[in-house]
Order: C-alpha cells, then sequence, then structure tokens
C-alpha cells in the first residue's frame, strides 16, 4: 500500500506544479512602486529659489531667483554662476558654501536653498476648466493629480495614461487598474507632465474606457 501511494503522489507532484505554474502566469503580481522621497526632488527650469546668505561680514537679504535657460544663478562676489537645475536644494546649498569657502571669500558661511511654489501639468482628456498647471502641494498620485485638474472626461482612455518625469523618463498607468490597487498608482512629483489620451473609435465600438 504504501509503495503504490508513493507512485500515486510522486506521478501527481509534476501535475500539481505544472498548476501552481499556471495559476501564477494567470494572476501575476503587480509591480512594485517605490515611493520617492522628497528630499531628491530636483530643481528645473520654471522653478523658483530663495538663497539665504548667513555669518558673512556682508549682510544679504534673501536672493530670489527663477531658473530658466542653462540654470545658473549669479551670487554675490562670485565670479561664474552657479549651475541649480539638475541639483537638489540641499546639493545646492553644498556647491554654494564651497564655492565661497573654495574661493577664500568668506572663512565662514551658512546657505540655506528654499524652492518656491512648484508645479505639475495635466492635459488631455479630462474635464474642462481643470486642465494645465497645478500647484504642487505635497505627496500625490497619477489619480489624485486628475481628479485636481478636472477629472476625466467620458472620453478618456483611463488605462493609458502618461506620466512624463522631467529627466524625460515615460511611465504608463492603467488608472482602473490603479483604483482597485493603490500600490499601480504612480508617485507625481513637481514638473511631471501628465496625459490623458482619448479613446480611439475601435476602444469605445469595443466599451473600454
Amino acid at each position: 500500500m504504501r509503495t503504490l501511494y508513493s507512485k500515486r503522489l510522486f506521478r501527481a507532484v509534476p501535475i500539481i506544479a505544472l498548476l501552481v505554474t499556471i495559476t501564477a502566469c494567470q494572476n501575476p503580481p503587480p509591480p512594485a512602486v517605490r515611493p520617492i522621497s522628497v528630499n531628491l526632488l530636483l530643481l528645473g527650469e520654471g522653478d523658483s529659489i530663495d538663497v539665504t546668505l548667513n555669518g558673512t561680514p556682508d549682510e544679504h537679504l534673501p536672493l530670489k531667483f527663477e531658473l530658466s535657460g542653462t540654470g545658473g544663478i549669479n551670487l554675490p562676489s562670485l565670479p561664474d554662476p552657479v549651475m541649480a537645475i539638475g541639483k537638489t536644494p540641499h546639493e545646492l546649498e553644498n556647491i554654494i558654501h564651497d564655492r565661497y569657502i573654495d574661493g577664500r571669500i568668506y572663512t565662514a558661511i551658512s546657505v540655506t536653498v528654499t524652492p518656491g511654489p512648484r508645479y505639475f501639468y495635466v492635459t488631455g482628456a479630462v474635464n474642462p476648466n481643470g486642465p494645465g498647471k497645478q500647484l504642487y502641494t505635497g505627496k500625490v498620485t497619477v489619480l489624485g493629480a486628475v481628479s485636481a485638474a478636472g477629472g476625466f472626461n467620458e472620453f478618456a482612455a483611463k488605462f493609458r495614461v502618461q506620466l512624463t518625469r522631467q529627466d524625460g523618463k515615460i511611465y504608463i498607468e492603467d488608472c482602473n487598474k490603479a483604483l482597485k490597487d493603490p500600490a499601480l498608482d504612480l508617485e507625481v512629483l513637481p514638473n511631471d507632465k501628465i496625459f490623458v489620451d482619448k479613446l480611439k473609435l475601435i476602444e469605445i465600438t469595443l466599451g473600454k474606457s
């Protein structure tokens, strides 16, 4: 009896393994979406910053800059512009500090870089009066950003929403799936661009949304 039972169990093992494999293929786990730390946000074109220099013999009011073009900012007593675009505020603070100290302009200085209001952009198939420039007030996802911009209109291809980062990387989000699984809802960062595509005629015919 034991031998017969062992043979049957041995024969059943490959079948069970195959069923497990098929089930896993039919229901793949959702991809992990890694949260992005606000401390890692890079300054981009269109951002504004205040630069405060403390502890120097000369008194300086906070210096205000709008970043554009090459992203260089001109600071008192420094011979060359300091490149700000592509740096985090903390990185820029260290760069400015080292330029003053290494250049022996000051022996001690404290630098603070404070970003001004930051924005993201929503365009495409969203309700009227909503699309365009949106104020970034803190952590927001694609679904939240579209909602802030007026919500999807009746022609929106919710399963094909494009998120473009400021570094040019493009991601496609299926917002229908993200509604059911928040882990699939991508985080939106300042200067990101969201484009809600319109349904194609064949997709409308098939009842997609």
